[in-house]
Protein backbone atom coordinates (compact mmCIF):
# COMPACT_ATOMS: atom_id res chain seq x y z
CA UNK A 1 0.00 0.00 0.00
CA UNK A 2 1.29 3.47 -0.78
CA UNK A 3 2.06 5.78 2.00
CA UNK A 4 1.77 9.50 2.03
CA UNK A 5 4.63 11.40 0.68
CA UNK A 6 4.95 9.13 -2.46
CA UNK A 7 7.11 6.38 -0.98
CA UNK A 8 6.44 2.68 -0.30
CA UNK A 9 8.01 -0.18 1.53
CA UNK A 10 10.75 -1.79 -0.49
CA UNK A 11 9.67 -5.30 0.60
CA UNK A 12 6.13 -4.70 -0.57
CA UNK A 13 7.39 -3.29 -3.83
CA UNK A 14 9.42 -6.44 -4.55
CA UNK A 15 6.58 -8.72 -3.61
CA UNK A 16 4.12 -6.87 -5.81
CA UNK A 17 6.10 -7.71 -8.90
CA UNK A 18 5.63 -11.43 -8.18
CA UNK A 19 1.87 -11.39 -7.58
CA UNK A 20 -0.21 -13.86 -9.63
CA UNK A 21 -3.97 -14.00 -10.17
CA UNK A 22 -5.63 -17.09 -8.70
CA UNK A 23 -9.30 -17.96 -8.54
CA UNK A 24 -10.63 -18.63 -5.15
CA UNK A 25 -13.65 -20.94 -5.20
CA UNK A 26 -16.79 -19.60 -3.68
CA UNK A 27 -18.30 -21.86 -1.03
CA UNK A 28 -21.73 -21.04 -2.34
CA UNK A 29 -20.95 -22.54 -5.74
CA UNK A 30 -20.57 -26.01 -4.27
CA UNK A 31 -24.01 -25.83 -2.75
CA UNK A 32 -25.62 -24.69 -6.03
CA UNK A 33 -26.51 -27.66 -8.35
CA UNK A 34 -25.50 -27.45 -12.03
CA UNK A 35 -27.99 -26.18 -14.47
CA UNK A 36 -29.78 -28.35 -17.01
CA UNK A 37 -27.78 -27.00 -19.94
CA UNK A 38 -24.52 -27.75 -18.25
CA UNK A 39 -25.65 -31.32 -17.48
CA UNK A 40 -26.69 -31.87 -21.05
CA UNK A 41 -23.37 -30.60 -22.37
CA UNK A 42 -21.39 -32.77 -19.98
CA UNK A 43 -23.39 -35.90 -20.89
CA UNK A 44 -23.05 -35.29 -24.63
CA UNK A 45 -19.23 -35.54 -24.60
CA UNK A 46 -18.03 -38.80 -26.17
CA UNK A 47 -16.13 -41.17 -24.02
CA UNK A 48 -12.54 -41.79 -25.02
CA UNK A 49 -11.99 -45.21 -26.67
CA UNK A 50 -9.52 -47.48 -24.91
CA UNK A 51 -6.12 -47.72 -26.66
CA UNK A 52 -4.55 -50.97 -27.83
CA UNK A 53 -2.87 -53.14 -25.31
CA UNK A 54 0.85 -52.69 -25.29
CA UNK A 55 2.75 -55.54 -26.93
CA UNK A 56 4.61 -57.74 -24.51
CA UNK A 57 8.31 -57.29 -24.69
CA UNK A 58 10.25 -60.43 -25.70
CA UNK A 59 12.06 -62.18 -22.95
CA UNK A 60 15.84 -61.89 -22.92
CA UNK A 61 17.54 -64.51 -25.13
CA UNK A 62 14.48 -65.00 -27.37
CA UNK A 63 14.58 -63.24 -30.73
CA UNK A 64 11.54 -63.75 -32.94
CA UNK A 65 11.88 -63.44 -36.69
CA UNK A 66 10.47 -60.38 -38.33
CA UNK A 67 7.10 -60.98 -39.98
CA UNK A 68 8.46 -60.39 -43.57
CA UNK A 69 11.66 -62.51 -43.52
CA UNK A 70 10.05 -65.84 -44.55
CA UNK A 71 8.10 -64.15 -47.33
CA UNK A 72 11.28 -62.47 -48.59
CA UNK A 73 13.21 -65.74 -48.52
CA UNK A 74 10.40 -67.50 -50.37
CA UNK A 75 10.32 -64.78 -53.00
CA UNK A 76 14.07 -64.97 -53.53
CA UNK A 77 13.90 -68.76 -53.81
CA UNK A 78 11.06 -68.59 -56.32
CA UNK A 79 12.96 -66.02 -58.37
CA UNK A 80 16.09 -68.17 -58.29
CA UNK A 81 14.12 -71.23 -59.42
CA UNK A 82 12.53 -69.28 -62.27
CA UNK A 83 15.94 -68.05 -63.35
CA UNK A 84 17.36 -71.58 -63.12
CA UNK A 85 14.48 -72.99 -65.18
CA UNK A 86 15.08 -70.33 -67.79
CA UNK A 87 18.77 -71.23 -68.00
CA UNK A 88 17.97 -74.94 -68.25
CA UNK A 89 15.42 -74.32 -71.00
CA UNK A 90 17.96 -72.23 -72.91
CA UNK A 91 20.62 -74.89 -72.44
CA UNK A 92 18.28 -77.60 -73.71
CA UNK A 93 17.47 -75.58 -76.80
CA UNK A 94 21.15 -74.96 -77.50
CA UNK A 95 22.02 -78.62 -76.87
CA UNK A 96 19.35 -79.68 -79.34
CA UNK A 97 20.92 -77.44 -81.97
CA UNK A 98 24.38 -78.68 -81.02
CA UNK A 99 23.26 -82.32 -81.27
CA UNK A 100 21.83 -81.71 -84.71
CA UNK A 101 25.01 -80.05 -85.91
CA UNK A 102 27.12 -82.78 -84.30
CA UNK A 103 25.09 -85.44 -86.09
CA UNK A 104 25.67 -83.69 -89.40
CA UNK A 105 29.39 -83.38 -88.71
CA UNK A 106 29.72 -87.04 -87.68
CA UNK A 107 27.74 -88.17 -90.70
CA UNK A 108 29.93 -86.18 -93.07
CA UNK A 109 33.10 -87.39 -91.34
CA UNK A 110 31.94 -91.03 -91.45
CA UNK A 111 31.05 -90.71 -95.11
CA UNK A 112 34.47 -89.22 -95.86
CA UNK A 113 36.20 -92.03 -93.96
CA UNK A 114 34.23 -94.69 -95.83
CA UNK A 115 35.07 -93.11 -99.17
CA UNK A 116 38.74 -92.84 -98.15
CA UNK A 117 38.82 -96.52 -97.17
CA UNK A 118 37.23 -97.50 -100.47
CA UNK A 119 39.75 -95.35 -102.33
CA UNK A 120 42.61 -96.97 -100.40
CA UNK A 121 41.31 -100.44 -101.24
CA UNK A 122 40.92 -99.48 -104.87
CA UNK A 123 44.43 -98.05 -104.93
CA UNK A 124 45.91 -101.12 -103.24
CA UNK A 125 44.20 -103.67 -105.46
CA UNK A 126 44.51 -101.61 -108.61
CA UNK A 127 48.21 -101.00 -108.07
CA UNK A 128 48.97 -104.70 -107.71
CA UNK A 129 46.88 -105.53 -110.76
CA UNK A 130 48.49 -102.78 -112.81
CA UNK A 131 52.09 -103.62 -111.89
CA UNK A 132 51.38 -107.35 -112.20
CA UNK A 133 50.37 -106.81 -115.80
CA UNK A 134 53.12 -104.27 -116.50
CA UNK A 135 56.08 -106.02 -114.87
CA UNK A 136 55.23 -109.70 -114.90
CA UNK A 137 52.92 -109.99 -117.89
CA UNK A 138 49.79 -111.04 -115.95
CA UNK A 139 47.41 -109.49 -113.44
CA UNK A 140 47.35 -112.86 -111.70
CA UNK A 141 50.81 -112.17 -110.33
CA UNK A 142 49.51 -108.91 -108.89
CA UNK A 143 46.66 -110.68 -107.10
CA UNK A 144 49.05 -113.28 -105.64
CA UNK A 145 51.60 -110.71 -104.50
CA UNK A 146 48.98 -108.43 -102.95
CA UNK A 147 47.42 -111.30 -101.05
CA UNK A 148 50.76 -112.58 -99.75
CA UNK A 149 51.85 -109.08 -98.66
CA UNK A 150 48.63 -108.65 -96.69
CA UNK A 151 49.16 -112.06 -95.08
CA UNK A 152 52.73 -111.10 -94.12
CA UNK A 153 51.55 -107.87 -92.46
CA UNK A 154 48.82 -109.78 -90.62
CA UNK A 155 51.57 -112.12 -89.42
CA UNK A 156 53.33 -109.15 -87.79
CA UNK A 157 50.15 -108.24 -85.93
CA UNK A 158 49.44 -111.84 -84.93
CA UNK A 159 52.94 -112.34 -83.51
CA UNK A 160 52.69 -109.13 -81.53
CA UNK A 161 49.26 -109.94 -80.10
CA UNK A 162 50.38 -113.45 -79.17
CA UNK A 163 53.25 -112.05 -77.13
CA UNK A 164 55.98 -113.17 -79.52
CA UNK A 165 59.10 -111.40 -80.66
CA UNK A 166 58.29 -109.31 -83.71
CA UNK A 167 62.00 -108.91 -84.44
CA UNK A 168 62.28 -112.63 -85.10
CA UNK A 169 59.43 -112.40 -87.57
CA UNK A 170 61.24 -109.49 -89.20
CA UNK A 171 64.26 -111.74 -89.76
CA UNK A 172 61.90 -113.91 -91.77
CA UNK A 173 61.40 -110.98 -94.15
CA UNK A 174 65.16 -110.70 -94.63
CA UNK A 175 65.40 -114.42 -95.34
CA UNK A 176 62.53 -114.14 -97.82
CA UNK A 177 64.27 -111.35 -99.74
CA UNK A 178 67.49 -113.36 -99.92
CA UNK A 179 65.66 -116.46 -101.13
CA UNK A 180 63.78 -114.47 -103.78
CA UNK A 181 67.00 -112.95 -105.14
CA UNK A 182 68.83 -116.29 -105.26
CA UNK A 183 65.81 -118.03 -106.76
CA UNK A 184 65.45 -115.43 -109.51
CA UNK A 185 69.17 -115.55 -110.29
CA UNK A 186 69.15 -119.33 -110.49
CA UNK A 187 66.10 -119.48 -112.73
CA UNK A 188 67.22 -116.71 -115.05
CA UNK A 189 70.60 -118.35 -115.48
CA UNK A 190 68.85 -121.57 -116.58
CA UNK A 191 71.54 -123.51 -114.81
CA UNK A 192 68.97 -126.12 -113.80
CA UNK A 193 67.80 -126.77 -117.31
CA UNK A 194 71.37 -126.84 -118.63
CA UNK A 195 72.31 -129.36 -115.96
CA UNK A 196 69.23 -131.42 -116.69
CA UNK A 197 70.10 -131.58 -120.39
CA UNK A 198 73.63 -132.59 -119.52
CA UNK A 199 72.38 -135.41 -117.32
CA UNK A 200 70.07 -136.62 -120.10
CA UNK A 201 72.91 -136.67 -122.63
CA UNK A 202 75.14 -138.59 -120.22
CA UNK A 203 72.42 -141.17 -119.55
CA UNK A 204 71.72 -141.48 -123.26
CA UNK A 205 75.39 -142.24 -123.92
CA UNK A 206 75.61 -144.76 -121.09
CA UNK A 207 72.25 -146.49 -121.34
CA UNK A 208 69.78 -147.22 -124.09
CA UNK A 209 67.19 -144.62 -123.20
CA UNK A 210 65.15 -144.94 -126.36
CA UNK A 211 63.47 -148.07 -125.00
CA UNK A 212 62.22 -146.39 -121.82
CA UNK A 213 58.39 -146.52 -121.46
CA UNK A 214 58.09 -142.80 -120.81
CA UNK A 215 60.48 -141.78 -123.56
CA UNK A 216 63.76 -139.94 -123.59
CA UNK A 217 62.09 -136.53 -123.20
CA UNK A 218 61.13 -137.26 -119.60
CA UNK A 219 64.69 -137.95 -118.48
CA UNK A 220 65.24 -134.33 -117.51
CA UNK A 221 62.06 -134.17 -115.45
CA UNK A 222 62.82 -137.47 -113.77
CA UNK A 223 66.34 -136.35 -112.98
CA UNK A 224 65.05 -133.17 -111.40
CA UNK A 225 62.54 -135.13 -109.35
CA UNK A 226 65.15 -137.47 -107.96
CA UNK A 227 67.86 -134.91 -107.32
CA UNK A 228 65.51 -132.30 -105.86
CA UNK A 229 63.80 -134.89 -103.70
CA UNK A 230 67.04 -136.23 -102.28
CA UNK A 231 68.42 -132.80 -101.45
CA UNK A 232 65.17 -131.73 -99.80
CA UNK A 233 64.93 -135.02 -97.89
CA UNK A 234 68.38 -134.51 -96.37
CA UNK A 235 67.59 -130.92 -95.41
CA UNK A 236 64.24 -131.88 -93.87
CA UNK A 237 65.81 -134.75 -91.91
CA UNK A 238 68.51 -132.50 -90.44
CA UNK A 239 66.04 -129.79 -89.49
CA UNK A 240 63.67 -132.36 -87.98
CA UNK A 241 66.42 -133.98 -85.94
CA UNK A 242 67.58 -130.63 -84.55
CA UNK A 243 63.98 -129.81 -83.72
CA UNK A 244 63.77 -132.90 -81.49
CA UNK A 245 61.65 -134.87 -83.95
CA UNK A 246 61.92 -138.61 -83.58
CA UNK A 247 60.31 -141.70 -85.00
CA UNK A 248 57.28 -141.23 -87.17
CA UNK A 249 57.43 -137.44 -86.98
CA UNK A 250 60.95 -137.41 -88.38
CA UNK A 251 60.02 -139.85 -91.15
CA UNK A 252 56.98 -137.77 -92.06
CA UNK A 253 59.03 -134.59 -92.26
CA UNK A 254 61.60 -136.31 -94.45
CA UNK A 255 58.96 -137.66 -96.83
CA UNK A 256 57.31 -134.25 -97.09
CA UNK A 257 60.70 -132.73 -97.87
CA UNK A 258 61.35 -135.31 -100.56
CA UNK A 259 58.01 -134.67 -102.27
CA UNK A 260 58.36 -130.91 -102.14
CA UNK A 261 61.97 -130.97 -103.30
CA UNK A 262 61.19 -133.41 -106.07
CA UNK A 263 58.37 -131.23 -107.36
CA UNK A 264 60.56 -128.11 -107.40
CA UNK A 265 63.52 -129.99 -108.93
CA UNK A 266 61.41 -131.50 -111.68
CA UNK A 267 60.06 -128.12 -112.72
CA UNK A 268 63.44 -126.42 -112.39
CA UNK A 269 65.42 -128.88 -114.50
CA UNK A 270 62.78 -129.39 -117.16
CA UNK A 271 61.94 -125.75 -117.82
CA UNK A 272 64.03 -123.22 -119.69
CA UNK A 273 63.15 -119.67 -118.71
CA UNK A 274 63.49 -117.22 -121.55
CA UNK A 275 61.11 -114.53 -120.27
CA UNK A 276 62.40 -112.77 -117.14
CA UNK A 277 59.02 -111.33 -116.15
CA UNK A 278 57.51 -114.68 -115.25
CA UNK A 279 60.65 -115.66 -113.38
CA UNK A 280 60.57 -112.47 -111.31
CA UNK A 281 56.89 -112.98 -110.48
CA UNK A 282 57.59 -116.51 -109.31
CA UNK A 283 60.66 -115.40 -107.34
CA UNK A 284 58.69 -112.72 -105.50
CA UNK A 285 55.99 -115.26 -104.69
CA UNK A 286 58.59 -117.64 -103.26
CA UNK A 287 60.09 -114.76 -101.28
CA UNK A 288 56.76 -113.86 -99.66
CA UNK A 289 56.06 -117.47 -98.76
CA UNK A 290 59.55 -117.82 -97.28
CA UNK A 291 59.04 -114.66 -95.24
CA UNK A 292 55.79 -115.90 -93.71
CA UNK A 293 56.97 -119.45 -93.01
CA UNK A 294 60.47 -118.64 -91.79
CA UNK A 295 59.27 -115.70 -89.68
CA UNK A 296 56.62 -117.85 -88.02
CA UNK A 297 59.15 -120.59 -87.27
CA UNK A 298 61.68 -118.14 -85.78
CA UNK A 299 59.01 -116.46 -83.65
CA UNK A 300 57.70 -119.81 -82.44
CA UNK A 301 61.18 -120.96 -81.47
CA UNK A 302 61.68 -117.75 -79.46
CA UNK A 303 58.45 -118.47 -77.60
CA UNK A 304 55.31 -116.54 -76.75
CA UNK A 305 54.60 -114.73 -73.49
CA UNK A 306 51.06 -113.31 -73.48
CA UNK A 307 51.27 -112.41 -69.78
CA UNK A 308 54.23 -110.10 -70.37
CA UNK A 309 52.57 -108.67 -73.49
CA UNK A 310 49.45 -107.60 -71.59
CA UNK A 311 51.13 -106.79 -68.27
CA UNK A 312 50.58 -103.05 -68.73
CA UNK A 313 46.82 -103.56 -68.83
CA UNK A 314 46.82 -104.35 -65.11
CA UNK A 315 47.24 -101.31 -62.78
CA UNK A 316 49.75 -103.07 -60.54
CA UNK A 317 51.07 -99.94 -58.83
CA UNK A 318 47.57 -98.73 -58.00
CA UNK A 319 46.67 -102.15 -56.61
CA UNK A 320 49.82 -102.20 -54.48
CA UNK A 321 49.13 -98.68 -53.20
CA UNK A 322 45.55 -99.65 -52.38
CA UNK A 323 46.74 -102.68 -50.45
CA UNK A 324 49.17 -100.53 -48.47
CA UNK A 325 46.44 -98.01 -47.69
CA UNK A 326 44.12 -100.82 -46.65
CA UNK A 327 46.72 -102.27 -44.29
CA UNK A 328 47.43 -98.85 -42.82
CA UNK A 329 43.74 -98.12 -42.23
CA UNK A 330 43.24 -101.54 -40.64
CA UNK A 331 46.16 -100.90 -38.30
CA UNK A 332 44.82 -97.48 -37.35
CA UNK A 333 41.36 -98.92 -36.76
CA UNK A 334 42.68 -101.61 -34.46
CA UNK A 335 44.71 -99.04 -32.55
CA UNK A 336 41.75 -96.70 -32.09
CA UNK A 337 39.47 -99.58 -31.11
CA UNK A 338 41.90 -100.78 -28.46
CA UNK A 339 42.27 -97.25 -27.16
CA UNK A 340 38.51 -96.79 -26.85
CA UNK A 341 38.13 -100.14 -25.12
CA UNK A 342 40.93 -99.26 -22.73
CA UNK A 343 43.18 -102.11 -23.74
Amino acid sequence: MAHAGGSCDPALAGAGTRLTLTTTPDPRDEATPPSEDESTTANSRPEAEPGPDPEPEPEPGEQSAAPGVSEAVGGVRAAFMRMLDAHITLLRAELAITGKELGIILGLALGAVVIAVLAAILLYVGSFLFFGELLFGSMGWGIIHGTLLAAAVVGFVAINLAGGQVGRYGWGAAIGVAVAVVFAAVLLSNVGNTGGEAIKDRLSDTFVTEDLPFGEAWLVTLSGLVLGGLVALIIAAVIGWRSQLRGGALIGASVAGFLLGGFVGAIWLSTRYAAPDGVLGLAITIGFLTWIIAGAILAARAGFDPEARYANLVPRESIAAFEQTKDFMSEQWERQKNRMLGR
